[in-house]
């Protein structure tokens, strides 16, 4: 069963799909015996897990599972634009978790797609004391990636990440505005993930979300914010994995993030002990809308190893 709750961070408030109601989650016995946060993506929202929580609730009865709106994606949570560097947004996170988890005395794991993927990093890289083990999709660890090693052993990715540039000006991000059923929304989705028959109910919620007030401005500062000068540290994510166990998990068809990154971070963190990277096959970036069961088949297997 699915429930709306609000998770905080000072003055910001988040909207959050919980398989708990909010008397329950705040409740001075607690019910369940881990938590599950997932963190979506972009130009998605928590939506995107949809598929996948009531595999997880089968597999796993007695665990909370959470998956909020991103800092920006609703006007109870959107602030000025420096404030979406991912070092703000990983503050986020930890908030969450010591609000349900006052006293950290129970396992948690974070999910993250995309943007979250990079966000889940950050969390493990400055708060690893509060993460038990993560998963991250469409998004490789790349904070170990040197400049030289995207021009000389993957610069097809280079290109792939050009609509970086996209998201700098509102005069190219405003295409993400278009109504229908032939619009830059749907380019980047069939581009991203080109095997994936989304259904329109899909695609028009998270265009739904994204035309709400501030929030296309809001979810593409994300993207601003990493070519500020000053973010130095949002740059960079450097995580122990030996404190924080993590699955790397890609799609072979992503027109966004190519296999050969994932190829290239498997042969780097070879010899790095509790981080495993995998490629699924027949699947794009949005591999866990596009086959639900193999991905949260991972994640379970992954929870229960580093349980």
């Amino acid at each position: 069963m699915s429930h709306s709750i609000k998770l905080k961070n000072g003055r910001r408030t988040f909207s959050v799909i919980s398989n708990f109601h909010e008397q329950e989650v705040y409740a001075p016995i607690r019910r369940w015996n881990r938590v599950i946060f997932l963190i979506h993506g972009f130009p998605d929202d928590n939506t995107s897990f949809s598929k996948v929580i009531p595999i997880l609730e089968e597999n796993f009865p007695k665990a909370l599972i959470l998956a909020p709106l991103l800092r920006g994606y609703e006007e109870s949570s959107q602030g000025p634009e420096g404030e979406y560097t991912v070092g703000e947004i990983a503050k986020d996170v930890k908030s969450w978790i010591n609000e349900v988890l006052p006293v950290k005395n129970l396992p948690v794991h974070l999910v993250g797609h995309d943007w979250g993927a990079i966000i889940a990093f950050k969390v493990a890289s400055v708060y690893p004391e509060l993460v038990d083990s993560m998963v991250t999709l469409a998004i490789p660890y790349l904070s170990n990636l040197r400049i030289w090693e995207y021009l000389f052993k993957i610069p097809l990715q280079l290109y792939k990440s050009s609509y970086f540039l996209t998201m700098q000006s509102e005069y190219l991000y405003k295409k993400l505005r278009q109504t229908g059923e032939d619009t830059y929304l749907d380019y980047l989705w069939r581009y991203w993930s080109p095997n994936y028959e989304y259904s329109r109910q899909e695609i028009d919620q998270v265009r739904s979300t994204l035309l709400k007030p501030g929030v296309l401005e809001a979810s593409t500062a994300y993207y601003r914010c990493l070519f500020k000068i000053l973010n130095f540290d949002g740059r960079r994510w450097n995580v122990n994995f030996e404190q924080v166990p993590t699955l790397i998990l890609g799609g072979e068809t992503d027109g966004c993030m190519i296999k050969s990154v994932y190829d290239l971070e498997a042969e780097k963190l070879a010899q790095t002990k509790l981080v495993k990277v995998q490629t699924m096959n027949r699947v794009g970036h949005f591999l866990h809308r596009e086959d639900p069961v193999k991905v949260a088949e991972a994640i379970v297997e992954w929870i229960r190893y580093n349980k």
